[in-house]
């Protein structure tokens, strides 16, 4: 199986090669504006590449394989709870939207636990 590799983004879009893959990424992130369009694409981007070094195909991702993404980010990347809910937020929503495309049946991440988040490191306390 040929398994795509992110690339660095060309105007927001993760340049892959797949081409279902680019459109439902451009799909995703054309809900998007400004600097959150900027962030959601850096998040995207960041699973995809782990995708790509996991030899899994974003679209056959299973919930187990989201666990494992999260720990992944937990373990090795050494994020805070803030950071891995939101990039897993990314993740969820860009299942979301394959879904709402008819892409996927179902979203795989809609099951998976994200990390609680203390109410002190919201940014508008």
């Amino acid at each position: 199986m040929d398994i795509p590799r992110a690339e660095p983004a060309v105007s927001g879009v993760v340049v892959t090669t797949s081409p279902v893959l680019r459109l439902a990424v451009a799909a995703y992130l054309a809900r998007f504006k400004g600097q959150s369009r900027v962030h959601t694409d850096s998040d995207l981007r960041g699973f995809l590449t782990w995708c790509a070094d996991s030899e899994l195909d974003p679209f056959t991702a299973t919930r187990p394989h989201l666990e494992q993404y999260l720990r992944w980010l937990q373990e090795v990347r050494r994020f805070r709870p803030s950071t891995m809910s939101r990039r897993m937020s990314v993740v969820a929503g860009f299942h979301r939207t394959c879904v709402i495309d008819g892409l996927l049946e179902h979203s795989p991440a809609e099951h998976v636990r994200r990390p609680t988040v203390p109410p002190e490191s919201q940014p508008w306390d």
